[in-house]
């Protein structure tokens, strides 16, 4: 093979990985940084779930973008959100929802990368400390639940 057909091919999987600033002005604009905390109440047993969540959603015809995202964070996954409101369009979204990917993958790279808008930004740090109060295993408490809850709160305003 000759080189101009290597170069070609490399740089082909070069454009299939998103820069940084690019990922960073995606989520500023189409993701976010989610947290469910629910208590599960049984006859026996009262349980404490909390699940991280980070995504971006935008419309199907636009969606070739998050497998790039995909297989630049080589994590998550792209499933497809029907819409059946007459005047809406239907939607991909990537998710990432494995802790062990969040806390390896995506903190850090947010915490390199700073995201530009504000919100996102704080919505990012709140994400950032339960994540680390999960890690710890804090929101297994009473007390810890309720701060999980009350950043959650942060998150979603």
């Amino acid at each position: 093979m000759s080189d101009k057909v290597n170069s070609a091919e490399n740089q082909q999987e070069r454009l299939s990985v998103l820069s940084p600033d690019y990922i960073v002005g995606l989520v500023d604009g189409e993701g976010y940084f989610s947290v469910n905390a629910a208590i599960d109440k049984s006859k026996n047993y009262l349980s404490r779930r909390v699940r991280l969540v980070f995504g971006v959603k935008i419309k199907e015809s636009d969606g070739d973008i998050l497998y790039r995202l995909q297989a630049t964070f080589g994590c998550g996954y792209v499933k497809r959100r029907i819409d059946e409101r007459p005047t809406f369009c239907d939607c991909l979204e990537y998710q990432v929802r494995d802790f062990a990917d969040i806390k390896r993958i995506i903190i850090p790279f947010f915490c390199q990368y700073v995201l530009q808008v504000k919100s996102k930004q704080v919505s990012f740090e709140r994400f950032c400390e339960i994540a680390e109060l999960f890690e710890e295993k804090k929101h297994l408490t009473e007390k810890g639940f309720v701060l999980v809850r009350n950043l959650t709160k942060a998150i979603h305003r």
